[in-house]
């Protein structure tokens, strides 16, 4: 019995580390093709900022382009997200090729500044699902305008 404990656990140690080793290496300024919605198949996403943190684990900050979505408050369309932080493995699984690199990183400091305020005091966090299921859920979000003329969402995605 021990030894199928053992040989048990080994098997899921490798399952693991080979899941884990599947998962693409990223660095700031990647750009990388993802698992788009339909419709947006030219759409990328560029890797701003990778950051770890000891109790939540590794953050990784990107902007997409070549999304074409609605502003749910103001109606007007807009074809780039930004910022949005994931979890990196989550982010990974959304990841089908690396298609370049950039040495100039987007400007996200607004978007950042408000996330990293926000997670300070633990009222944020980042996404743990798909950059295609994230974008559905921003766009399924019941949203307002605050008084700093900011749109924030009533209700989770």
């Amino acid at each position: 019995m021990k030894t199928a404990l053992t040989a048990l656990l080994l098997c899921g140690a490798l399952c693991f580390a080979a899941i884990a080793s599947a998962l693409p290496a990223i660095k700031e300024g990647d750009i990388w093709a993802y698992n788009t919605r339909p419709g947006e198949e030219a759409s990328t996403l560029t890797i701003l900022k990778i950051e770890g943190y000891p109790h939540y684990g590794t953050v990784v900050h990107i902007r997409v382009d070549g999304i074409r979505m609605i502003n749910p408050v103001t109606g007007g369309e807009f074809t780039a997200m930004p910022h949005l932080p994931f979890q990196a493995e989550a982010l990974q699984r959304s990841l089908t090729r690396r298609v370049g690199e950039t040495a100039q990183i987007p400007d996200f400091s607004q978007g950042y500044t408000y996330w990293k305020a926000a997670f300070d005091e633990e009222k944020a966090g980042a996404f743990k699902i798909s950059v295609r299921k994230t974008l559905d859920g921003l766009l399924s979000g019941n949203w307002e305008m605050t008084d700093d003329d900011t749109a924030k969402t009533t209700s989770t995605p």
